[in-house]
């Protein structure tokens, strides 16, 4: 499946946006680019790869070291770990990983199941993700919820599996799935994603899976979706070493 142009042109449009460049630097049709930003107020180190374009946003006293690195730094985090671990621009800093960024827009079939009961309300949600271990209730953790969707079975009192999404900017929906750990294998994080994606297609947004490097059954799910990859964001977080 591959996305038409329009939907490229949305998510380089929300990305552009998020990065505080021009509305069209990060066009699919556009000749690559390699930009540098500061960020104001934040903590971090960013790159994004969209496509052939790449964004680097840092505090301002990096993007001299930055703009005169060789792009290798820039292909993992471990790279750019080095480079500023040996500048002594940043002795304190750790990576966040990297998130393979992935879409979709086309709805695909949902088949109706008599034994399986949704809920949109986000406390149901909420306790679903009490009941999964730390590490994947901490991956779908969302800014906020504009709509989830809550699966129960009638065998089952509590939540067997859920999807939501979350539309900051109005255009790409951060969409996100959680199982129970004993109910995997079974399609129903795959039918709760469904319901999110096509209700977050219904209301004109581009769903978007944000899968972080490591997380291979988040991968297997977003692929069996139809999730395209279309870039990557490499996150880096300084602190004060206490």
């Amino acid at each position: 499946m591959n996305l038409e142009f329009g939907t490229r042109a949305i998510i380089a449009l929300s990305w552009a946006r998020e990065f505080s460049v021009p509305d069209s630097a990060l066009q699919p049709d556009r000749a690559p680019v390699s930009l540098f930003v500061p960020s104001i107020g934040t903590d971090r180190v960013e790159v994004l790869h969209l496509g052939d374009h790449q964004v680097v946003r840092a505090p301002e006293q990096f993007l001299p070291l930055l703009r005169g690195a060789a792009d290798q730094h820039f292909v993992d985090d471990r790279g750019l770990l080095g480079l500023l671990h040996a500048s002594g621009l940043a002795p304190s800093i750790r990576s966040l990983g990297v998130d393979a960024l992935t879409y979709l827009d086309s709805p695909f079939d949902i088949v109706d199941s008599e034994n399986i009961t949704v809920s949109t309300d986000v406390e149901d949600l909420a306790e679903l993700r009490e009941g999964t271990p730390r590490d994947d209730a901490a991956s779908t953790e969302l800014g906020g919820w504009d709509q989830c969707f809550v699966l129960f079975s009638d065998t089952r009192s509590e939540p067997v599996a859920g999807a939501g999404y979350w539309a900051p900017g109005g255009l790409l929906a951060d969409t996100t799935v959680l199982t129970h750990p004993h109910l995997r294998g079974h399609g129903l994080g795959r039918y709760a994603a469904a319901l999110a994606v096509d209700d977050a297609l219904s209301e004109g947004l581009i769903p978007q899976a944000r899968i972080k490097e490591g997380q291979d059954a988040a991968n297997a799910l977003a692929t069996s979706l139809g999730f395209e990859l279309v870039g990557s964001l490499m996150s880096l977080k300084l602190h004060d070493g206490a």
